[in-house]
């Protein structure tokens, strides 16, 4: 059985990694700039 350190740091590990992936994803598939409607209030 692992330490209940190990544990905590392996939990912080796979937080890190995983932390912004859902809006990396997003900024990725739409851009950051806004759209014409937001920029102009059409």
């Amino acid at each position: 059985m692992a330490s209940k350190t190990k544990k905590t740091e392996y939990i912080r590990e796979k937080k890190r990694t995983t932390s912004g992936k859902k809006r990396k994803a997003a900024v990725r598939t739409n851009g950051t700039t806004k759209s014409s409607k937001e920029l102009f209030k059409d």
